[in-house]
């Protein structure tokens, strides 16, 4: 199929499409990001279409009115575009069922319980989304998650981790104004904010990780027999103790497993594997994060109440600076996300502020 003529609408409208933002399914997204790889010239729709998709997941009011709700920003949108190339409106029911949009019956079929676009809102007004102002972090360069089943954390370099219980990272000192390097016990999984100035580097007992900006999972725990680190997007580099001359380069959709000798006994080197990620045979999602990708549903539910349940999932503290952001009301279903693409997604559909301050995300109107 040629995908060049197509739109961020396009795209978005796209099932297959659809998995690979949601990091659904590894065919899927190993397609997509090699077809973004040979069309650098669709960066920017690209970049679109995630976003309406991200709209997608994080929806306003209740399931049942989205899909008319979502027909009628179509239909603005449709006239919008008329009135700007100086063309006659058209009525709803005059509008093609196919062509370059082949907005309705496609779009129904793979966005059943879509999110509400308040009436087109997204398409009229093109506002950017706000970027999380991320302090310095306390002094404290240590983060454990303890007993907690999973623990968020932002960095002050905007990169964002989830730790698992009894997992701990140790930031360098100078993170973020010298270097952007952390050593990781236990497992964490990582999405980073990008700087190609300053390399992303995650140090463990087996091996270092050097990245720019990716999102990806590590297993070091102390004393385990295998370790592991697996590449969800984007690219690392993998420099193992026992063969520090050897670099080993990660594509989506790969792990590197260190296979280590038990305490107390003597090998000549751990076995190094690069092996596919091992996909579960029903949802065809990944083991390596069944840890991180329980599933978060919000049914038409307050703001105010919204933020306790992400307290409680992603082990972080939520404020309000503002009362009426309290009231914005929401539905979605979240899986696999960081706390902050998390809000992310929930800001696109009804516009609020957050930013991180110290360990405590406040949220302001």
């Amino acid at each position: 199929m040629n995908f060049q003529d197509y739109e961020a609408i396009d795209f978005a409208c796209d099932a297959s499409f659809q998995r690979y933002c949601r990091e659904e399914h590894e065919a899927d997204m190993a397609f997509w990001a090699e077809w973004a790889r040979q069309h650098p010239e669709k960066t920017a729709v690209l970049a679109e279409a995630r976003q309406l998709v991200a709209l997608l997941s994080a929806r306003q009011g209740g399931r049942t009115e989205q899909l008319k709700q979502l027909q009628d920003g179509l239909t603005q949108y449709e006239r919008l575009q008329q009135a700007l190339e100086g063309t006659l409106p058209v009525p709803a029911d005059e509008l093609p069922s196919s062509g370059p949009r082949r907005l309705y019956g496609r779009y129904a079929a793979v966005v059943a319980g879509a999110l509400l676009l308040a009436a087109g809102g997204y398409f009229l007004s093109r506002q950017p989304r706000t970027t999380p102002t991320v302090t310095e972090m306390a002094a404290a360069t240590i983060i454990t998650a303890g007993d907690e089943p999973r623990k968020s954390v932002v960095l002050p370099d905007g990169s964002s981790l989830v730790l698992r219980k009894n997992s701990r990272v140790e930031l360098a000192e100078g993170f973020n104004r010298e270097n952007r390097e952390l050593t990781l016990t236990g497992e964490a999984f990582f999405d980073v904010a990008q700087d190609v100035r300053k390399p992303f580097l995650v140090h463990t007992s087996a091996f270092d990780i050097k990245v720019l900006g990716t999102v990806f999972n590590v297993s070091a725990y102390t004393g385990h027999p295998t370790m592991e680190a697996a590449l969800f997007r984007g690219k690392v580099e993998i420099t193992c103790m026992q063969e520090p001359a050897r670099k080993i380069v990660l594509q989506p959709n790969q792990k590197l497993t260190v296979a280590t000798p038990e305490t107390g006994k003597t090998a000549a080197a751990p076995v190094l594997k690069v092996v596919p990620l091992d996909a579960d045979p029903v949802n065809h999602k990944a083991r390596e994060i069944a840890w991180v990708r329980n599933r978060l549903e919000i049914e038409n539910e307050p703001l105010e109440d919204i933020a306790v349940k992400l307290e409680k999932w992603y082990g972080i503290r939520i404020a309000f600076a503002d009362d009426a952001v309290k009231q914005y009301r929401y539905s979605g279903t979240f899986e696999s996300e960081t706390v902050l693409k998390a809000l992310d997604a929930l800001q696109l559909s009804y516009p609020f502020n957050f930013k991180m301050v110290n360990d405590t995300i406040i949220i302001s109107k």
